[in-house]
């Protein structure tokens, strides 16, 4: 990797020293970098290079998707799911990409640099890249107007509805006052401004050619490059979007959109299946390699998946807690040696508490919101919850490998000194001599019974005087019929009753039929949700701002907790409450105002994620540690931290005939490990 396309002022990993160094497993790099090891004629034909184990590659990939984890938009510069991006990262790609160690690669850019205090980023793309529909067809060839488009569209509030708006609006030159312009407009003028608007109001985006792209950041940004990694900086052809229209582009179904990736959707069928081929004009077709189909299923039950994988109709699987005690159970069992244990998943997992819940017919449930407002209250379950049974459901082996104490993923961003960002957190928290030792939780090792009966009477006292009535019914949803969502929602419903008493607490497991978004957390009535943010950029504004007051693009404050909801018209009872808030916005706030020494920077955020869990504004759950059954080595998949394409399909090492073994798994693990902590 050219330097240039790293900070020079930043250090986001002290591994990448090291990055050149070759796994057990033969660690391939991304498409769109440096050639791999597929010769062009090959790579083209959509075929996979041979396995550096030499098996036999597979050409078809096989794989599946939870049934509650359907796509609800193909327009990437609207949707900010992940259960979206991992299927559109397949057919559109972004100006930067990653390769299998976290390290940025080129993607539609060719190269990049920034100016010496890091104001001011200039990409450079490639001259062979056309977007196709999905019958393979040439519409139109991208240029760097397509990449004005794409951010006129992100931050024009009456287009975009304030999706993906956070990461511009804080880092670009004008696009906080574009986003705050477009809000007051109505409807029809909004939508009729075009790119050559956002040029004259001053939006720092500019296109000098067209093969050119430049940012000018508000302030130094040594991380803009992770920045420009993320979907508020794709492309959207101008063509497309004159011919949908703003209602039509925003709702773009797979059937009209236009690609610039690796791959097509040959068929796609609504909570069924997707399949994918190969993009026969891919600008990166000679330098990496893909799969001739990449076809996925949706299952209901992770049961089920495991019949499909022994009858070879899938060709991955994660492993429930029940399937894992099966094949561990039985020596004989066929796939003892074969069980593989993941890398973390880039996301970090939370309880999110929902300030202003609702009850179905949309009046305020008072006895949550009363409850859920008490500091006491909250922190029983930050300090007493025992998840160890509910960490089990996800790695039955070494469940507590799952343990999450951060609200910030691992790995985002390092300092000077190369500390991860959230071992300043672990310092401020007072847990930083705590290690793993796979036996107890680490909050549990600060707490005692005694301890969180004395919260938990304080909260109880506290309530009752309000007129909470006890026990208090937590609502927690999960999709109907999925059998195993409903286990493990009901041996987190016992975690609550073992942990904090059925006198105090009650897990009230509901379900929703399509759409937890829609059903469930867009009309506010859960009390908590469990969902996972994964770095969109590299530093903690990007965890921590979703969180604040007082902001519009605060993802979580307005969609999730609702505390912008309690913070337009609180009630006496959420005084506190918003007190602690209000702590930690402005701790925030002292953060973010840091934009030249980056060690006092994450001092400061690390100060400010304290204060969030100190007052238990969030509780931190798990990280996702899986095992599988698997003929893939996740250890050549893209392992971005930041931005979409973790599942992009390209330049996997894979093989047919048995899966890989525990032994394979772990020497890649060992080689992996080595490479990056070099």
């Amino acid at each position: 990797m050219n330097i240039d396309f790293e900070s020079r002022n930043i250090t986001r990993r002290s591994f990448l020293k090291g990055a050149g160094v070759v796994g057990a497993a033969g660690l391939l790099s991304a498409c769109g970098g440096s050639k791999s090891n597929n010769s062009g004629s090959t790579a083209a034909s959509g075929a996979q290079a041979p396995n550096s184990t030499g098996a036999t590659p597979l050409k078809e990939y096989i794989s599946w998707e939870s049934a509650n984890r359907e796509i609800e938009s193909w327009n990437m510069l609207y949707s900010q799911q992940a259960i979206d991006f991992n299927v559109t990262t397949n057919i559109i790609d972004g100006l930067i990409s990653f390769d299998n160690y976290g390290k940025p690669v080129p993607a539609l850019a060719k190269s990049w640099e920034h100016n010496e205090d890091s104001t001011v980023w200039t990409f450079h793309l490639r001259d062979d890249v056309d977007w196709v529909d999905m019958n393979g067809e040439v519409q139109d060839h991208l240029t760097s107007k397509d990449f004005l488009v794409g951010f006129e569209w992100v931050l024009n509030a009456k287009k975009n509805q304030a999706a993906n708006t956070s990461m511009p609006s804080t880092t670009v030159v004008g696009a906080a006052d574009y986003y705050d312009k477009t809000y007051g407009m109505d409807d029809a003028a909004g939508e009729a401004l075009t790119y050559e608007d956002m040029l004259a109001a001053g939006v720092g985006i500019d296109a000098p050619d067209d093969y050119t792209v430049v940012y000018t950041c508000i302030n130094p940004c040594p991380y803009f490059d992770t920045v420009a990694s993320y979907v508020c900086c794709y492309p959207a052809p101008p063509a497309l979007v004159e011919k949908l229209g703003v209602e039509g582009f925003r709702g773009v179904d797979y059937t009209q959109q236009w690609c610039c990736g690796p791959y097509l959707i040959e068929e796609f069928v609504a909570d069924n299946s997707k399949r994918f081929i190969p993009n026969p004009h891919y600008y990166a077709a000679d330098e990496c390699s893909r799969f001739e189909r990449v076809s996925l299923s949706m299952i209901t039950d992770l049961t089920v998946g495991y019949q499909l994988y022994q009858n070879r109709e899938l060709d991955e699987l994660e492993l429930s807690e029940s399937t894992l005690t099966t094949i561990t159970s039985d020596t004989s069992n066929a796939y003892n040696d074969q069980l593989c244990e993941k890398r973390p998943t880039k996301y970090a997992y939370d309880f999110h508490f929902n300030f202003y819940c609702l009850n179905s017919d949309g009046t305020p449930n008072e006895n949550w919101n009363k409850a859920v407002a008490n500091r006491a209250f909250r922190r029983c379950f930050q300090e007493g919850l025992n998840l160890i049974p509910y960490y089990a459901r996800f790695n039955k082996i070494n469940p507590l490998k799952c343990e999450n104490n951060y609200y910030t993923m691992k790995g985002v961003c390092y300092n000077s000194k190369g500390t991860d960002y959230v071992d300043l957190v672990a310092k401020e928290l007072g847990i930083d001599g705590e290690k793993y030792d796979g036996e107890t939780m680490v909050h549990l090792r600060k707490s005692t019974a005694d301890s969180i009966a004395a919260l938990k009477k304080q909260a109880m006292d506290e309530l009752t005087a309000i007129g909470v009535t006890f026990p208090v019914h937590c609502y927690h949803y999960i999709k109907s019929g999925d059998t195993t969502a409903l286990d493990t929602a009901t041996v987190l419903k016992q975690c609550f009753s073992d942990s904090l008493g059925d006198d105090f607490v009650v897990l009230d497991i509901g379900t929703y039929v399509s759409s937890l978004y829609k059903e469930v957390r867009n009309v506010q009535l859960h009390s908590i949700l469990q969902n996972g943010w994964g770095a969109d950029f590299g530093d903690p504004v990007n965890f921590l701002g979703q969180e604040v007051l007082s902001d519009d693009n605060a993802y979580y404050a307005q969609t999730t907790s609702w505390i912008a909801a309690v913070e337009k018209d609180p009630q006496d009872y959420q005084k506190e409450l918003l007190a602690d808030y209000q702590e930690f916005t402005d701790l925030v706030t002292e953060a973010k105002a840091i934009v030249t020494d980056t060690d006092a920077r994450y001092a400061a955020f690390a100060k400010a994620e304290a204060s969030m869990l100190n007052n238990a504004l969030c509780i931190p759950c798990l990280y996702e540690v899986l095992w599988c059954l698997t003929h893939v080595n996740e250890y050549t998949k893209i392992n971005a931290m930041y931005g979409p394409c973790n599942y992009k399909a390209v330049n996997w090492e894979t093989r047919q005939g048995d899966g890989y073994t525990t032994e394979e798994y772990e020497a890649f693990s060992a080689a992996f490990n080595a490479a990056t902590k070099a």
